[in-house]
């Protein structure tokens, strides 16, 4: 999606117009997915979810909260990864729980098997550092969420930012630094 167009679209929606709104979802659907895959091949742990479902449930979490103004397009995208954050690690506790089948693993009939997806505590533990950096850094606690949890590249993430690629990777080692020093070792 070209991403002038939907800040355009995003300035319009938040003036009150309703059909720039549906607009934003419509045009930008195909690119949430792409992100909400990519999300849930990383982050999913067994969980019964799919990107449709992932992107209607952040969207609707976005949504929710009508006072929220967006500015722009790299705004959107950060509220849009940490609302798959939220929903993903939601999801994940719920299913932690004894009555969703606690410590059972899911199965799935397939000729391959599925890359090891992080455990619910490894999302946990990796959500409690983020909201430590987030403390200390919020830029770099955006840029983890971006590529982490909304799955963008570096370059999106770049273009995003109107910055080079070889900052954002730079950005991205101090983050990565400090989220590997906060996490516990075993």
């Amino acid at each position: 999606m070209d991403r002038p167009q939907l800040t355009t679209l995003l300035d319009a929606a938040s003036k009150g117009d309703a059909n720039a709104s549906a607009a934003v979802y419509e045009r930008a659907y195909d690119e949430l997915k792409r992100i909400a895959r990519g999300t849930l091949r990383r982050h999913s742990a067994g969980l019964t979810l799919n990107p449709s479902t992932l992107v209607h449930e952040a969207y609707l979490k976005l949504a929710g909260d009508a006072a929220r103004e967006l500015n722009g397009s790299q705004h959107f995208y950060s509220l849009l990864a940490r609302a798959m954050r939220q929903v993903v690690l939601d999801l994940a506790r719920a299913q932690g729980t004894v009555k969703h089948g606690e410590g059972m693993q899911r199965t799935e009939l397939t000729e391959r098997t599925p890359a090891q997806a992080p455990q619910l505590d490894e999302l946990l533990g990796i959500d409690q550092a983020l909201t430590q950096l987030q403390a200390v850094d919020a830029d770099l606690a955006e840029l983890v969420e971006l590529h982490f949890f909304g799955g963008l590249s570096f370059v999106d993430i770049a273009a995003l930012r109107n910055v080079n690629e070889r900052t954002v990777r730079r950005h991205w080692n101090s983050a990565r630094a400090f989220l590997l020093d906060q996490l516990p070792q075993g």
